[in-house]
């Protein structure tokens, strides 16, 4: 099978997405994104990262994914990562990014019918 894109999300200066892939009914997980910064000349440079693919779906999640806002995830892995999103510390997400997550994870409540966490 292909590769699939898992979870597309974004933040200023870069972002990236997870994608999996199904072998024999195992699935691997890798991140590939890009980033902003500046070379030696002041210049803006976006260098581009893959990580090696791992079996589990939070393994190939970035460290900083809580900040990153999410743009799109594939519907069958909703659960999962709704489950991971749950089982971090609510102060981990950016409060402007939360109700996103909440939103796209089907877990939005009615503090967040306005788009925005009360």
């Amino acid at each position: 099978m292909a590769k699939v894109p898992i979870v597309f999300m974004g933040v200023e200066g870069g972002g990236g997405k997870v994608y999996g892939e199904e072998s024999d009914g195992v699935w691997s997980f890798w991140w590939e994104g890009t980033w902003m910064e500046f070379d030696e000349n002041d210049d803006e440079v976006w260098p581009e990262s893959r990580s090696d693919p791992v079996l589990e779906l939070a393994l190939a999640l970035p460290d900083s994914w809580s900040t990153m806002f999410p743009v799109e995830i594939h519907p069958e892995f909703v659960g999962q990562l709704r489950e991971l999103y749950e089982h971090r510390i609510p102060s981990e997400f950016d409060h402007h990014n939360q109700w996103r997550w909440r939103r796209l994870l089907g877990c939005a409540g009615e503090d967040d019918e306005t788009g925005r966490d009360a």
